[in-house]
């Protein structure tokens, strides 16, 4: 499907010149200017590409009151929701995969620890779906998806109707979603805003969008000219772009694809001291630090190990004429 930019796109600057204008920053600038206190957030990626830094940076700046709106979202809901920062999740899936539960997500609904968490389900078709409504600009799109569940008694945005039509069948709509701003970390972009995403795209297009400002944090900025040789990767244009910011290592330590691998004993040490308020509160004053200092402090050796781990075992099948 091709979407197409509906009237007047709402980013500023001078994007309705050909090509566009430069957009490139730092991640604590991006988040101070494009993230406030209640907006609503959407984050890319979804087990892979997930952008870490930035929920670590909203966490530093001690963001409050937020709504994510997502898929399924992993380690860094938990931390920000851990962390004070989001009052309502709105998705279809939260935990921390892999290793661990999302202690702290589970803490805030059950013991309302730092406060209570408003969870509103979907599911992981109707995630994609009310981005999708966003992106095309329309109120709702109609599905089949949770009929015959209990999701829509539990959420009041659903609404199922008889098809209008006349089949006598019932469908679902999915109201569309548009975040405040989507943060989407990619493998490269140009400083125009052009993301390209090797691998799985999940629902980045359609949250880039939908949302009213979108950030791209990438592991490197890259020419234009560069982008330009492999079109077809560019799966987020600069004219739904508002900043981007080049933030190496931004997705750990979840991996990113064809750069680095997962960092599991990171991961499942968040796990265990996310158990526990007082450990996780620690685990907060050594790790919400500047990226610079973060990526320091994992030292480089350790980053070096997770590139090789990568191109070792998700290296690009050889071409065969």
């Amino acid at each position: 499907m091709t979407l197409q930019n509906t009237g007047t796109d709402h980013r500023d600057g001078t994007d309705d010149e050909p090509n566009g204008r430069e957009k490139i920053t730092d991640l604590e600038t991006a988040i101070a200017d494009y993230v406030h206190d209640g907006s609503s957030v959407a984050f890319g990626g979804m087990g892979g590409r997930d952008p870490e830094a930035a929920a670590r940076e909203i966490v530093r700046q001690k963001k409050t009151g937020l709504t994510v709106l997502d898929d399924a979202r992993t380690t860094l809901l938990d931390i920000m929701v851990g962390a004070g920062c989001v009052d309502e999740y709105v998705g279809s899936w939260v935990g921390t995969s892999l290793i661990s539960q999302g202690h702290n997500i589970r803490n805030a609904v059950e013991n309302e620890i730092p406060h209570h968490l408003q969870m509103r389900d979907v599911s992981n078709f109707g995630s994609s779906l009310m981005f999708l409504a966003g992106a095309m600009d329309v109120p709702f799109v109609p599905t089949r998806s949770m009929l015959g569940t209990d999701i829509p008694e539990h959420n009041d945005a659903l609404e199922i109707i008889d098809d209008p039509f006349g089949s006598g069948d019932k469908l679902t709509l999915v109201p569309a979603e548009r975040p405040d701003v989507a943060i989407i970390h990619v493998q490269r972009c140009d400083p125009l805003g052009n993301a390209q995403i090797h691998g799985n795209v999940v629902n980045d297009h359609l949250k880039a969008r939908a949302a009213e400002h979108t950030i791209i944090t990438c592991e490197e900025i890259v020419s234009t000219d560069e982008i330009r040789k492999t079109p077809e990767l560019t799966r987020i244009p600069f004219y739904t772009v508002d900043a981007v910011a080049e933030v190496p290592f931004g997705s750990h330590p979840w991996h990113c694809y064809g750069r680095y691998y997962a960092d599991l004993p990171f991961y499942r040490e968040y796990g265990l001291r996310s158990q526990n308020r007082e450990d996780f509160l620690e685990w907060l004053e050594e790790w919400i630090i500047p990226h610079e200092d973060y990526l320091e402090k994992i030292g480089a050796d350790r980053l070096e190990t997770l590139e090789r781990m990568e191109h070792e075992i998700n290296a690009p099948a050889e071409v065969r004429s």
